[in-house]
């Protein structure tokens, strides 16, 4: 079993650690290498001054290294150091900047031999890494040893700004690293090189580097062996760079630290279209010394060491997320707490029992579901068990959920073309319970609003007519959805929205929720604390995860992070199950209901409903004009 970080499973970690190997027997050319760093650097002296006149030995060595990229790098080549850590966990400056490279045989050969198969065999890479585990500098010898092994080879490497790429001030840039390596080879086994700014050409065989910065149309149109895509998570235009080199060669090697949850980087890794390798920091040799697993209250286990301890004394949680625990979710600047949703869902998350497919029967018309929702005719559904879009967390009564309660159903609605769910959350009122909850991603506004109607009537309630109280999102496609509701079904128990800014926050007329920045951020405020202080028991799996990925964005906006790239409009097409539970929650206290001194709403069919929905229209109309509703 593989140690993961925050596991309901005790994580396995060998020991002794770290293993005190003093040589390395390479599988492909049979030779023995020292693995202990002094040791190695005599034994690097040694080799070199033997095949300094001997060019037979320097031939069988660069034959050597053709084989064997392990071997040429545990032999030649050399890393800079900035940083140890000492027995006691704490950071301190290096003793020696330059130190031959020996790598680590527990993690760093796996990890290299990895990028070099993804090369060969052309397929993509991502490598989830914490920091300080040499994840860029595997990369930069890997493709090193291809550029001066392997004839004809062309490779792009990219970062987030041109000096990453090749800027000489700048130790962390790709290309002081190839020039760093080429620093300590030996004369006899360097190339003629062309080198200028953002290239690196190997002229003897025809192989080379070049470098660009994360612009939107990076690598489009261009064709490579293998493309290297360093801190991909922090790259602006991450979705259109994945896009555009993807026809520029199999092989995408991405990788990055978290930078919170929703980002490109992230989603690609999340998707299982890819492989992943993970460098997680209790595999270096350092910083993993003494490491040991807790458990924490909600049964999770944690792989700590002395040197995570003084580091997590001395970083807030979020940095500790970004840049030691690789927490895709944590690293972000999430809008719910990580925590309360987790023990919410070890507390409350479960399958549900039963799913079923709600709908009217298709001989029901247009014209006469108004007339079936005012006489509650039940026999006009067809309701089937099985596997459809309505999951249940609850058993039922008579086929139904128990007529005793009340319900609202939150809705949110997409704009049906696949991209994401419309969604009904479904509570209990008297129990706080989130009791169902419908999701699919290609129903129309127009057809979901008959669904909505139809799930609305079989869900039923002890009050209000025994039909429960629809609040949906009237903003983007929540406005065709609304007309359709209240106008042309004649739905009458349905959440009108209030006019914020004043003392009393007066109900107006018009139908829906109308979202805005700040009455959607005291929304979800109120659903957060719900989470938090029992004001509601959610079951739901999946919408607790989607709570997971919601950030604040940089125009001050909140939502989920995979919008984050998206602009306002795209925005307010998307559905999904957070701003249902939400709604939910704005609905479960009552407000915006009609109050019971008003008259009943006439069916949608009568005279007096008919000049109703006219009047309604107009009003539409005039509102239309006053607010953008444009999906």
């Amino acid at each position: 079993m593989t140690a993961t970080q925050n596991s309901l499973v005790k994580p396995e970690l060998p020991e002794p650690f770290p293993a005190d190997v003093p040589y390395w027997k390479c599988p492909k050319t049979g030779l023995l290498v020292p693995k202990r760093v002094e040791e190695n650097l005599a034994w690097r002296a040694r080799l070199l001054a033997a095949a300094e006149e001997d060019e037979g030995l320097q031939q069988d060595l660069y034959t050597a290294c053709t084989q064997s990229i392990l071997f040429w790098i545990n032999a030649f080549v050399f890393t800079y150091r900035i940083h140890d850590t000492d027995a006691a966990g704490r950071a301190r400056q290096a003793l020696n900047s330059h130190v031959p490279m020996v790598t680590w045989m527990n993690i760093q050969d796996p990890h290299i031999l990895a990028i070099e198969d993804a090369i060969n065999e052309g397929y993509s890479l991502l490598t989830d890494k914490t920091r300080d585990m040499a994840a860029s500098w595997n990369h930069i010898v890997t493709l090193h040893h291809q550029w001066l092994f392997r004839p004809d080879s062309l490779f792009l490497e990219m970062s987030r700004v041109e000096t990453d790429v090749d800027g000489a001030d700048n130790p962390r840039a790709l290309f002081v690293k190839h020039d760093y390596i080429n620093r300590w080879l030996p004369d006899w086994m360097l190339p003629n090189i062309d080198r200028t700014s953002m290239h690196i050409v190997n002229l003897d065989n025809g192989s080379r580097i070049d470098g660009e910065s994360s612009n939107k149309a990076a690598g489009s149109g261009d064709r490579r062996r293998a493309v290297l895509l360093d801190e991909f998570a922090k790259m602006e235009n991450a979705s259109k760079i994945k896009a555009a080199t993807a026809d520029v060669s199999p092989c995408r090697l991405a990788n990055s630290t978290p930078w919170g949850p929703g980002t490109a980087y992230s989603q690609w890794m999340q998707s299982g279209q890819v492989k992943v390798f993970r460098l997680p920091w209790w595999e270096h040799p350092e910083k993993g010394r003494g490491r040991y697993v807790v458990q924490d209250e909600t049964g999770k286990h944690q792989i700590r060491s002395p040197w995570y301890d003084a580091e997590a004394a001395k970083r807030s949680p979020k940095e500790m997320a970004q840049e030691i625990d690789m927490d895709h979710v944590s690293s972000g600047d999430t809008f719910f707490e990580a925590h309360i949703v987790e023990e919410h869902k070890r507390m409350f998350g479960r399958p549900p029992i039963s799913r079923r497919q709600i709908d009217f029967k298709k001989t029901v018309t247009t014209d006469s579901i108004a007339g079936i929702l005012e006489r509650k005719q039940l026999e006009a559904l067809n309701t089937v068990g099985g596997n459809g879009p309505l999951h249940l967390w609850v058993a039922l009564s008579k086929g139904r959920l128990d007529q005793t309660k009340d319900y609202v159903l939150g809705i949110d609605i997409s704009k049906g073309q696949g991209a994401s769910n419309s969604v009904i959350s479904v509570r209990c009122v008297e129990t706080r319970e989130k009791v169902a909850e419908w999701a699919d991603a290609n129903t129309t506004p127009h057809d979901f609003a008959r669904i909505a109607c139809a799930i609305a009537l079989w869900v039923g309630g002890r009050s209000h007519g025994r039909l429960p109280l629809m609040v949906w999102e009237a903003n983007g496609p929540g406005w065709e959805f609304g007309r359709e509701v209240v106008l042309k079904y004649g739905y009458p128990n349905y959440y009108r929205d209030k006019q914020t800014g004043t003392v009393s926050e007066k109900t107006t007329k018009k139908y829906g929720w109308h979202s805005s920045p700040e009455k959607k951020e005291v929304a979800l405020g109120a659903y957060r604390a719900a989470l938090a202080h029992g004001g509601i028991i959610n079951h739901s799996i999946a919408a607790l995860d989607e709570a997971l990925t919601y950030i604040r964005y940089s125009s001050g906006g909140i939502g989920p992070a995979n919008l984050v790239e998206e602009s306002e409009a795209a925005r307010k097409t998307h559905g999904d199950r957070v701003i249902a539970d939400m709604l939910t929650e704005v609905g479960a206290g009552g407000s915006g209901r009609a109050s019971k001194a008003e008259a009943p709403a006439p069916p949608g069919m009568s005279p007096a409903g008919r000049l109703r929905a006219r009047q309604q229209a107009q009003q539409d109309i005039a509102d239309r004009r006053r607010f953008d509703f444009r999906n």
